[in-house]
């Protein structure tokens, strides 16, 4: 069976060597030219077998299919190191250079700044002008000359770039990692006098059009009468733009499970194909039918691309789709996988770095998952009424996508909303009318009349979206979240559904013990975990800027000591702490501040951990947090003994008078300390011989009692 489905689809044999190709090259770095004089020799190998049939003679036909994988994967391999060894302007950085660079993308606008990334154009080395390339992130001072900059602005600006900061806390969000295989490499913040605008619609042209369409469409909305969570949601859902999009509408949509229809993506581009193909199917009955309908739908998906501003996401889904309205049109059903491995191969093949990317992994997943088990499902399904048919096809595709999505959306997003099915069942009919209306509001737009009835038309559509989503979030259990998998626990998640969906349409009972042994495998990584998780010990002390956190693990309970002097301290340590804590499994987090610490009063939990005023003694490692009222705990004059010395304490003495109160010999600086500080205490520190981990310069201070 395997064997007659990879020669109908040869394609996927192909694609499976070239990326692990990829990957392999992100991992190691090989020298080119090695890797050059490997291909040309395999190359070699196949010429010389077919002018001189070895392989059929001998029958070695195998070997044939060797080294053609082989071949693929040197050329990922190849691939990678040539967009790594791309011309960059970090190249020629020396001291404080002049740069000239054009903004690929409108800045969004922060507390203190306007955040936009660049490319870069040129570098001054020297009184040398030399052309470069490479992207960097620049954080341009708000002011009236930064509001105004657009996609396409020519700017020239003094260097003084930075790394972009990664804290390195346990599982946070790797930003710095992010943007590296986004090819963003550098930051810069510039205040006002330090840059100047030089020139307007630079870069590539066709961007230019679709951002500036973009906006000009974005305003027609507003002066129509679209405002608010309309207007948001109007113009990520048509136009791509997320970024106006208010935190509570995306909760809303995210705890419903529609947060996918605010980000147009692969769902977006097979609604309007979907609609298209089968609207316009009878053309394939007339002369030049078929000619006719693939250009149609291709150039529809195309101007649907260009109306959302050519959004990564966007031209993935439509190559990805006219690659599959090839196929679908020379009646070639089959190949439909066919068409998806060859649109994946080119995608990648232009920019390897995609395969991390989390939009490409689930556009594909949810669109195998639709083209396997939709057409199954609605089949279990079927019903003789058209009303109910068609409510069971929209769950049936629903169904489909999130099974084939699930795994890996558990394992990045550690959630699950319940309530899935029913808000697609709402939102999915909604979209698709919401998108065609769009294209008819933006047809029209130049027509006062008809594009204000259009507008109407669609706010009271977005605006019925909107409360029935808000709706579905009030529900109870409308989402689980704190959900931990591990990468094999979502392989495996992946093999049960596989196997399971095998065994249900085949009707073999062959499927059974896979679909039974991977679900044992499951449930065994889970126990491994969970007594893992119950036996673990340990203390973390984050690198969160101006913030001391301090957080001592014991099982699957959490006890964190903070800075309180902020209000919204906990969304703070939310957002650096909260992947660590599903991670590890913490089922209760019991939160001090550090004024209450440094308190004369003692406090007992679950025999583990002993607080008296700034003393901390975990499983009897002693610490001691040099805090605001470090002279009250040494009434009688004695000293006290200790393993680690926290130093969190901006006004606090120097380390010769903290030692007349308090033995130690390892200072650890709080990220709360300022640079400066931090500084010269670490010289004292060295002058006293005396250990010393600075925060903020080291990373996460980490103890780990297991290990």
């Amino acid at each position: 069976m395997l064997n007659r489905f990879f020669s109908e689809v040869p394609f996927i044999r192909l694609i499976l060597p070239f990326c692990l190709g990829i990957l392999s090259g992100f991992a190691t770095q090989l020298e080119r030219n090695f890797l050059i004089v490997v291909l040309v020799f395999l190359f070699l190998i196949i010429g010389a077998d077919l002018i001189l049939k070895i392989s059929s003679k001998f029958s070695w036909e195998w070997v044939y299919g060797i080294i053609l994988q082989l071949i693929l994967f040197v050329s990922g391999l190849i691939v990678v190191d040539l967009q790594r060894s791309a011309p960059d302007y970090r190249d020629h950085l020396n001291g404080h250079n002049l740069i000239i660079a054009d903004l690929v993308e409108f800045p969004e606008e922060k507390p203190n700044s306007y955040k936009v990334i660049a490319r870069v154009r040129a570098v001054n080395n020297q009184g040398n002008w030399k052309q470069t390339g490479g992207r960097c992130l620049i954080y341009f001072r708000k002011d009236d000359n930064s509001a105004k900059l657009i996609p396409g602005d020519r700017v020239v600006f003094i260097s003084g770039f930075n790394e972009i900061p990664f804290n390195g806390n346990p599982f946070e969000f790797n930003y710095k990692k992010y943007m590296h295989r986004h090819g963003v490499f550098k930051q810069i913040f510039l205040e006002t006098e330090r840059w100047e605008k030089i020139g307007e619609n630079k870069g590539n042209p066709l961007l230019l059009a679709a951002v500036k369409m973009q906006d000009h469409l974005f305003q027609k909305y507003v002066e129509y009468g679209m405002k608010d969570d309309v207007l948001e949601v109007a113009g990520a859902l048509t136009l791509g733009l997320r970024e106006k999009l208010g935190d509570e509408i995306k909760q809303s949509y995210r705890v419903a499970g529609a947060v996918h229809i605010l980000a147009i993506s692969g769902l977006h581009v097979g609604i309007l194909y979907v609609v298209l193909f089968y609207s316009l199917s009878f053309l394939k009955r007339r002369r030049w039918g078929k000619i006719v309908l693939v250009l149609v739908i291709m150039a529809a998906l195309w101007f649907f691309a260009l109306l959302t501003g050519l959004s990564p996401s966007v031209l993935r889904a439509s190559t990805m789709f006219s690659f599959v309205l090839i196929g679908q049109t020379l009646r070639r059903y089959s190949n439909v996988y066919n068409s998806l491995a060859i649109s994946a191969f080119i995608l990648l093949f232009i920019n390897p770095s995609l395969i991390f990317n989390v939009g490409f992994q689930l556009s594909y997943c949810a669109v195998l998952g639709i083209v396997i088990l939709q057409p199954r499902l609605h089949n279990l399904m079927h019903s003789r009424l058209w009303l109910v048919n068609k409510i069971s096809g929209l769950i049936a595709v629903s169904i489909a996508a999130q099974l084939a999505t699930f795994p890996l959306s558990l394992y990045y997003f550690n959630q699950f909303p319940v309530y899935f099915w029913l808000t697609n069942i709402i939102v999915i009919p909604l979209t698709t009318l919401i998108l065609y209306i769009g294209f008819l509001f933006f047809i029209f737009s130049f027509q006062p009349l008809i594009a204000g009835f259009i507008g109407k038309a669609q706010t009271l559509l977005i605006d019925g979206m909107n409360v029935s989503v808000e709706t579905i979030r009030e529900f109870p259990l409308s989402i689980i979240d704190g959900i931990n998998i591990s990468a094999p626990e979502s392989i495996t998640l992946y093999c049960i559904v596989i196997f399971t969906s095998l065994f249900l349409i085949r009707k073999k009972g062959a499927f059974f013990l896979p679909v039974l042994g991977s679900v044992l495998f499951f449930l065994s990584i889970n126990l491994y975990q969970l007594y893992g998780e119950l036996r673990q010990k340990s203390v973390v002390l984050y690198n969160i800027k101006g913030v001391t956190a301090m957080n001592f693990i014991n099982g699957r309970t959490s006890y964190m000591i903070h800075d309180a002097g902020e209000k919204n301290m906990d969304d703070r340590l939310n957002y650096y702490t909260e992947n660590h804590m599903i991670a590890s499994g913490i089922k209760e987090t019991v939160m001090f501040s550090l004024a209450s610490v440094s308190e004369g009063r003692t406090t007992f939990l679950d025999n583990s951990l002993f607080l008296y005023k700034g003393f901390v003694n975990f499983h009897n490692l002693h610490f001691f947090i040099y805090y605001d009222s470090f002279q009250g705990a040494f009434n009688d004059g004695k000293k006290v003994n200790v393993d680690y010395l926290i130093y969190s304490n901006p006004d606090g003495m120097n380390i010769c008078n903290i030692k007349k109160g308090i033995v130690f010999n390892k200072l650890i600086i709080s990220s709360l300390i300022p640079e400066w500080k931090a500084r010269v205490l670490q010289e004292e520190c060295d002058r006293n011989n005396i250990f010393c981990h600075r925060v903020r310069n080291d990373g996460p201070c980490i103890f780990d009692f297991e290990k």
